[in-house]
């Protein structure tokens, strides 16, 4: 019965942690501020990734314009929790945003992903893994200035996803 406990109360504090991270995102977003959304590269599952952790993304230079083209820099990685599958497999939405200042455009986007899979398809005309760490974006086609590619996966765990490389026009 100790055991038994011990495992429900762990449980609920791993609730309560997700939690706060996602109100701490959400009044991020709310501020309005750039932010980058990047999980945690620890947790109980194989040390894939937890929660999400807000990190502040100034892009603005010293005259208050947006930077120019600068290789990773140029793309950023939101991920959060989404509604769990009916079948309680937890799900996660990703956007992955064009911030490049200037109206430049990228294109041959690939992000850092490790062994990354679902438990549901996702469009690999959006997301698809082609080698192990190694996701490309849109199928390496370009990204407009400012265009958004959203998408869910779903999985027991989080997968860490960062901005590996980019090429810019």
């Amino acid at each position: 019965m100790g055991q038994w406990c011990f495992k429900k109360r762990a449980a609920l504090v791993i609730i309560v942690a997700i939690s706060s991270l996602q109100l701490l995102l959400i009044t991020a977003q709310e501020a309005g501020g750039d932010h980058e959304v990047w999980s945690s590269s620890s947790s109980p599952a194989g040390g894939r990734g937890g929660g999400a952790v807000v990190v502040p993304t100034a892009r603005m230079g010293p005259d208050g314009s947006s930077t120019s083209c600068s290789g990773e820099e140029a793309v950023v990685v939101y991920q959060s929790s989404a509604n769990p599958l009916p079948s309680g497999i937890p799900a996660y939405t990703v956007q992955i945003i064009n911030v490049c200042g200037g109206g430049c455009t990228v294109y041959d986007v690939h992000v850092s992903c490790g062994d990354f899979a679902s438990t549901e398809l996702v469009d690999p005309a959006k997301f698809q893994r082609v080698a192990f760490d190694d996701c490309v974006v849109k199928g390496g086609a370009a990204l407009e200035p400012s265009e958004t590619v959203s998408f869910q996966y779903s999985n027991s765990f989080s997968y860490q996803l960062s901005v590996a490389s980019v090429a810019c026009h």
